[in-house]
């Protein structure tokens, strides 16, 4: 226990000790230090490189390798903006540079009064839905306790200073209820790697596993899901677009019918990777337990 101890505190501060440094220099020049340091570690010395472009060469096998590597280049640099914007930009500054598209369509999902679930994926700058709140929306966020407790603390005083409610991924259920009966909006990543106990449909032309949890959770309770996605445009400026509710009340609870619901999140969500492959996470198996991607690679 006191060895995870020091561990977690060799990794946390001086992380922190990064963080006041940067949050000292112009934010011009900790974006150019920070997006060269991912560039560097990320594109030019290889981290996850490789998954990601097998995975890329898989979906898109008609893209030149110019193109390919284009988009693993906007990968790294849309990680890197996401972290500065976490960890470094300030909240008003954030708040500034964001804007809502699909405001009818929120209205719309809150107007049934039985709460709103968000669902987005692992693309943009996800976290910045911190920042909702200020913008009047009642958000909520399932989010999955990080191994460092010190990291986990911090990230989520992040979260939470304005007013996004965060519920623990695996014993959130009872939160998930009662903020869903507050008719509030409850965010969760719908794209994740569901394991052997997810229901296998197709995912950007192949097998992945999907939680069920979010069909169920619609079905069960009657609840519209809202997708949305953070896109980043060519200004830098971040656009949270919320699509069209899907909603089916007259669909029971019952595993038969999750496919039809998981399957209208699964057609949005690649709508907007095939839009800005960039700016989806790449280098993380989506894959894995459906489907081996790397079945082919040495």
């Amino acid at each position: 226990m006191r060895q995870k101890a020091i561990l977690n505190a060799l990794e946390y501060y001086p992380f922190r000790g990064l963080i006041a440094i940067l949050r000292i220099l112009p934010y011009r020049l900790s974006k150019i230090i920070v997006v060269g340091l991912f560039s560097f570690f990320g594109y030019r010395i290889g981290i996850r490189k490789k998954v990601a472009y097998t995975q890329l060469k898989k979906v898109y096998p008609q893209y030149s390798e110019a193109k390919l590597k284009a988009i693993i280049k906007g990968v790294y640099q849309q990680m890197a903006l996401s972290i500065l914007e976490e960890y470094v930009l300030d909240d008003q500054k954030l708040l500034q540079k964001s804007s809502i598209k699909g405001q009818e369509n929120i209205d719309h999902a809150l107007s049934f009064g039985r709460g709103v679930i968000l669902a987005t994926a692992h693309f943009g700058n996800w976290e910045a839905a911190r920042i909702l709140p200020l913008k009047g929306l009642n958000m909520s966020a399932i989010a999955k306790k990080q191994r460092n407790t010190l990291f986990d603390n911090y990230t989520n005083s992040i979260r939470e200073r304005n007013g996004l409610h965060i519920i623990d991924m695996k014993h959130g259920l009872r939160d998930i209820i009662t903020d869903l009966k507050q008719n509030r909006i409850v965010a969760l990543l719908a794209d994740q790697n569901a394991g052997s106990k997810g229901m296998i449909l197709d995912f950007m032309g192949y097998p992945a596993s999907h939680w069920k949890g979010v069909a169920k959770l619609s079905l069960r309770y009657k609840i519209p899901i809202l997708p949305a996605f953070v896109v980043r445009d060519k200004n830098d400026n971040l656009v949270f677009e919320f699509s069209p509710i899907i909603y089916e009340p007259d669909l029971e609870d019952k595993e038969e019918n999750y496919p039809a619901i998981l399957a209208q999140i699964i057609r949005v969500t690649e709508k907007y990777i095939n839009q800005y492959p960039e700016h989806w996470f790449w280098v993380h198996k989506r894959w894995k337990h459906a489907y081996d991607m790397f079945e082919d690679i040495d």
